[in-house]
């Protein structure tokens, strides 16, 4: 996806608003029915519909994910950046894409503690790109995502469902360019939750 030009005159502005406009509604649980019904929606999605990253729809029978598992479901403690601001992300083709770098985000995950750069879109939710070591081996080598909803905010954290982290349609297709997620968010652990590697 590029970023549209005039966006740029509006980047500060809503910058400033999603900064300090975070609500502290309590966040939806999700449960292992409810990652179930999302899953089956985004094979269906991926095998009819016209946006598809899928090359041979007719041969296509579903993705393939890790069994839910509700220890992925992490509240994290946000820690907002001192100023919101632009920034570059580089992408798989070489081009930069601009999002909003919130901040970072911690938690004790196993028996680590972990920090991850937290980014913002210009609609004011959160995305979350990280590579873990269950890559290159289980899961895409170039690493997956997370899009997390404002509601999943309450009392400064932030709460991450691992189990519905996906992989970038240039895992599907080199047609595609997709966010690298930066070095600082890689994870010295396995994370066994979410998409697997399509083959």
């Amino acid at each position: 996806m590029k970023f549209n030009k005039w966006f740029l005159f509006l980047i500060p502005i809503i910058a400033i608003l999603a900064y300090f406009s975070i609500p502290t509604a309590k966040p939806v649980d999700e449960t292992g029915a409810d990652v179930l019904k999302i899953r089956r929606e985004k094979d269906a999605a991926f095998k009819a519909g016209e946006e598809s990253p899928i090359k041979d729809k007719t041969q296509f029978k579903g993705l393939k994910y890790y069994s839910f598992n509700k220890d992925y479901i992490v509240d994290f403690v946000l820690e907002k950046a001192e100023k919101a601001q632009s920034v570059d992300i580089k992408m798989t083709d070489g081009t930069t894409e601009k999002l909003i770098l919130f901040g970072k985000i911690k938690a004790d995950i196993q028996t680590f503690t972990v920090t991850l750069t937290l980014y913002q879109r210009e609609n004011g939710d959160f995305f979350l790109p990280f590579k873990d070591k269950s890559a290159p081996t289980e899961t895409y080598g170039g690493g997956r995502f997370l899009d997390l909803p404002l509601t999943n905010v309450k009392n400064n954290r932030l709460r991450v469902d691992f189990n519905l982290a996906y992989n970038p349609y240039c895992a599907y297709n080199e047609e595609f360019a997709c966010p690298i997620p930066p070095a600082e968010n890689t994870l010295p652990i396995r994370i066994e939750a979410g998409e697997k590697l399509f083959n």
